[in-house]
C-alpha cells in the first residue's frame, strides 16, 4: 500500500551540486522553446519510484530513496539554460516503489497526493516522477480523479537510472518542467522522450527505448464540457476491477475466474472489431456476470478502429450477454475509467451510460450500449 508523503522544500534558483553525479546537456526534445513571459516558475514535485532514481548494489534495480538534492541539480542545470527561476517543492512517498509493485489502490492514492499539494494557490503545475511499467495505467487514472484541477499534472521516468552513462532521467524531467512552462491545458500528461502524450490515449511501446511511450489514438476532448458523475455510494471497500485479454485456445474457466474475482469489473480485451472465442460456456460466464452486476467491457487490442460488437456474430453475443463497448479506448484508460466508476458505486445503467460518455478525450465516438 502506497504510504504517506513527506516533504522536503527547495525554494529559488540554486547553486549547482553535483552529488557526485552528472547532469547530461539537455536533448532537442527537453530544450525546445518556453513560454517567454515566466519569470518564476512554480511546481510542485511527487517522487513515488521507479527506475528514475533506482540503484544496482548486485541484486539488480531496485528504488532509492532521497534523490532530492540530484533532482534540485537538474532543476538549476534548467534554470541555467533559460534563465528561469524555478521554485519548488519536492516530496517522496514514505516507500518508493519499483512501479511493477502497483497496487489497485496505488493511482487513487497519488492523485490525493497531487490533489492535497496543490492547496489553495496551485503551483503552474505537478510533475511526479514514476515507474514507466504502470506510469500509463496510473496517469489515465490520475486524469479521472484528478478531472477538476487547474493546473497540468505531468508524469514522466526514466528507461536509465540517474547518475548512469546515457540516463534520460535529466531530460524526462526538463521535458515535464517545459511543458508546465509552455502552459498546456489543466490535465494530465506523460511527458517522455520527445513527446508529450495525454495520458488517457498513452501506452507504454518500448522498454528500453527514449521514446518509451506513444499517443495510441488522438485526443478527442468532448465538444462541450462534460458534468461528471459523482459518487452515489459510499462504501469504504473498493470493488476489484481487473483486464482479461482473450486468446487463441482460451480456456472458458478462465474467463469465469477473472469474472468472479474481478466483481467491480472487467475489461475485456477483444479481438479487431470485438470478437472472441465463442462458446455457449463463454456467453454463459458473461451473462452470468452481467446479472450479477459486473459490469464486462469490450475493447479491441488493435492500435487504431473501434469496437462494433454489432458487426460480427461473436460481437452481437457479447452485446446479448450484457456487455458493454468499449469504443476505441486504450486498455490503460479503459480499466482506469472502470475502476474510477466502480468506486463512485453508481448503479448498472448509470455506469453503463457514464462508461460510453466521453468524458476527458478518451473515447471518439460513443458506441452503441444496447
Amino acid at each position: 500500500m502506497v504510504s504517506g508523503a513527506r516533504a522536503i522544500e527547495f525554494r529559488g534558483a540554486h547553486a549547482r551540486r553535483q552529488h557526485g553525479r552528472e547532469v547530461r546537456t539537455m536533448t532537442n526534445a527537453a530544450s525546445s522553446a518556453v513560454a517567454q513571459d515566466i519569470s518564476t516558475l512554480r511546481v510542485e514535485i511527487l517522487y513515488t519510484g521507479g527506475t528514475f532514481g533506482m540503484i544496482d548494489h548486485g541484486e539488480g534495480l531496485r528504488p532509492r530513496a532521497g534523490i532530492g538534492g540530484e533532482v534540485a541539480d537538474l532543476i538549476d542545470a534548467y534554470s541555467d539554460c533559460y534563465g528561469i527561476p524555478v521554485e519548488f517543492r519536492y516530496t517522496e512517498l514514505d516507500r518508493v516503489i519499483d512501479s511493477a509493485e502497483a497496487e489497485p489502490g496505488t493511482a487513487r492514492l497519488i492523485a490525493e497526493r497531487v490533489r492535497a499539494r496543490i492547496g489553495a494557490t496551485p503551483p503552474d503545475g505537478v510533475i511526479v516522477i514514476h515507474g514507466t511499467d504502470t506510469m500509463a495505467y496510473t496517469g489515465a487514472r490520475m486524469a479521472f480523479e484528478l478531472h477538476d484541477i487547474p493546473v497540468p499534472v505531468v508524469l514522466t521516468g526514466a528507461q536509465i537510472p540517474l547518475g548512469l552513462p546515457a540516463s534520460d532521467a535529466g531530460d524526462n524531467l526538463m521535458l515535464a518542467l517545459n511543458s508546465i512552462a509552455t502552459q498546456p491545458a489543466p490535465g494530465v500528461f506523460l511527458a517522455f522522450g520527445s513527446a508529450l502524450h495525454p495520458a488517457v490515449r498513452a501506452s507504454k511501446r518500448s522498454c528500453d527505448g527514449y521514446d518509451g511511450f506513444t499517443t495510441v489514438r488522438p485526443l478527442t476532448p468532448p465538444p462541450a464540457p462534460v458534468v461528471h458523475p459523482v459518487a452515489a455510494d459510499s462504501a469504504e471497500t473498493a470493488a476489484p476491477v481487473g483486464l482479461f485479454t482473450v486468446f487463441p485456445g482460451m480456456d472458458t474457466d478462465l474467463l469465469d475466474a477473472a469474472l468472479r474475482i474481478y466483481h467491480g469489473g472487467v475489461v475485456l480485451e477483444c479481438y479487431g472489431a470485438g470478437t472472441m472465442p465463442m462458446s455457449r460456456a463463454a456467453v454463459a460466464a458473461i451473462g452470468k456476470a452481467t446479472e450479477r452486476g459486473t459490469p464486462v467491457v469490450a475493447i479491441t487490442h488493435c492500435d487504431s478502429g473501434t469496437v462494433d460488437l454489432e458487426r460480427y456474430q461473436p460481437g452481437r453475443a457479447l452485446l446479448a450477454a450484457g456487455a458493454i463497448g468499449g469504443g476505441d479506448m486504450t486498455r490503460e484508460a479503459a480499466l482506469a475509467k472502470l475502476g474510477h466508476l466502480a468506486d463512485l458505486g453508481l448503479p448498472a445503467d448509470e455506469l453503463r451510460r457514464w462508461m460510453t460518455t466521453n468524458l476527458l478525450g478518451e473515447l471518439a465516438d460513443s458506441p452503441a450500449v444496447h
